[in-house]
């Protein structure tokens, strides 16, 4: 690939050439990742940092500046957090087409290296930040180390997995024409013991990867080993627009019309209290009894003027800005398929089925559904091969043998709890009725790992006692 011959010899222009190529929009991405970690409003100019402005009022003295109220109502973090969680919350199930070593190390290298939980920050990311990915390396065991943890055949070299953020540096896939991932660079910079900056950049291919650094203002390569892969060991996913693109600009007009109610709260929203004529001996807010002392008067042409005192309050509730928010709030959730399961919503739901539940959240497992199957599950089918492709080439060579028979199928799991008598129930009829098989309603309950043993088991209990 004449792009790697770049690397040697022109690592600078190798460099641009890569991040040209790249489709993401980086200023985008750190504006986003502004908005969802740091409750950023000041980005859009239909956002409350734009739209409620600070005032200057009064005059010489007595000029001041008053502050604009602005209320962030962070919707962004509760669909971003809502949709990972139905889509990923409970970790996937990895079903083999056959046991045997070959996917019992992998199924230990997914629990080693807490892949569900890296999994749900990756699709987390992406949703809040459009891409993450997921790096693999082979490591050197430190036996020293290695207290309490689950190692493998081989003691020595172990397949280690980080997801690379946003917050630590920049990511650059290179696809080609048929959209294939041919490199990945993943920029970074460290700072020494003097606090010096240092930047660096690793480019991966099928077989090496080439660190770069900038010592002299510009970068020069280092290094390039083999990192123990048949592939680039790196799992990226990414998607075009944040998850809450289609609601954006609801929320900025919710929080801006909060934020309104709220000025005219601070105005209005207290009594003020007007006095009429003279008025003398206001009580203290604390004192009982409350009482003024109201005088009167006699004009020249003979009327009386009383004083008087009264409270100047809001006549009219503001049902139009109530009417507004409910309804913004409505459309939020509604549009980008996140439920309001807020105790409000469902504390007098009572008892109701496990079928009920399911309809209930029906818009939102029909989103996870559809992410699941055009994003996630390619994503993860990824993660597998990337472990077997490490395992077979570095960690245990002699598991070769078994990877043109072994397929690892991925099963995506609900949150949502199963009404298991209901369940249970269910299937027993059908077993009884003769529409189903014993072995197959077990498969389908799914609370045994091992189905043939259990089916072992039941025909033990049910044979007869000689």
């Amino acid at each position: 690939m004449e792009l790697v011959e770049l690397i040697k010899t022109e690592p600078q222009k190798a460099i641009n050439l890569i991040k040209n190529r790249c489709f993401m929009d980086f200023t985008k991405i750190k504006n986003l990742k502004s908005e969802f970690d740091l409750i950023d409003r000041n980005l859009r100019d239909t956002q409350i940092g734009k739209v409620q402005k600070d005032k200057m009022i009064g005059e010489g003295e007595k000029r001041k500046k008053v502050s604009s109220v602005r209320i962030p109502v962070p919707f962004q973090n509760k669909i971003v957090t809502t949709s990972t969680a139905f889509e990923v919350g409970e970790p996937v199930s990895l079903v083999p087409s056959e046991a045997n070593d070959l996917t019992e190390e992998i199924e230990r290298l997914w629990e080693a290296n807490r892949v569900d939980s890296s999994i749900m920050k990756m699709v987390s990311l992406r949703k809040s930040e459009l891409q993450s990915a997921l790096l693999f390396y082979i490591k050197d065991v430190d036996k020293n180390k290695t207290f309490n943890k689950k190692l493998g055949s081989n003691k020595n070299k172990e397949i280690k997995t980080k997801v690379l953020e946003n917050k630590y540096g920049v990511m650059s896939p290179y696809f080609d024409e048929y959209g294939d991932m041919k490199l990945f660079m993943w920029e970074f910079t460290l700072k020494d013991e003097e606090n010096k900056e240092t930047k660096h950049a690793w480019i991966y291919d099928e077989t090496k990867v080439y660190k770069l650094k900038s010592t002299t203002g510009k970068m020069e390569l280092m290094d390039s080993e083999d990192h123990g892969f048949s592939k680039i060991p790196i799992v990226y996913t990414a998607q075009d627009k944040p998850e809450w693109h289609i609601s954006e600009k609801m929320i900025d007009r919710l929080e801006v019309s909060l934020s309104k109610l709220g000025n005219s709260n601070d105005y209005a929203g207290h009594p003020i209290l007007k006095l009429y004529g003279d008025v003398e001996g206001a009580p203290d807010k604390d004192e009982d009894g409350k009482a003024f002392r109201l005088e009167q008067k006699e004009t020249d042409d003979g009327k009386i003027i009383s004083s008087d005192v009264e409270f100047l309050t809001h006549d009219n509730a503001p049902e139009s800005v109530k009417l507004e928010l409910d309804r913004l709030e409505k459309y939020i959730y509604s549009l980008s398929s996140t439920p309001d399961i807020s105790f409000d919503n469902i504390k007098g739901l009572g008892t109701i089925s496990g079928v009920a539940i399911k309809l209930m959240f029906l818009d939102a497992m029909i989103k996870a559904t559809m992410n699941n199957t055009s994003l996630n599950q390619p994503m993860i089918e990824r993660i597998i091969n990337v472990f077997i492709s490490g395992t077979i080439e570095t960690r245990l060579t002699n598991l070769k043998k078994y990877v043109e028979n072994t397929y690892i199928k991925v099963q995506f799991n609900s949150i949502i709890p199963d009404d298991i008598k209901e369940t249970i129930e269910t299937y027993a009829s059908a077993v009884d009725s003769g529409i189903m098989s014993v072995e197959t309603a077990i498969k389908k309950l799914d609370l045994v790992k091992d189905v043939e043993k259990e089916m072992e088991g039941i025909k033990t209990e049910k044979a007869p006692v000689e």
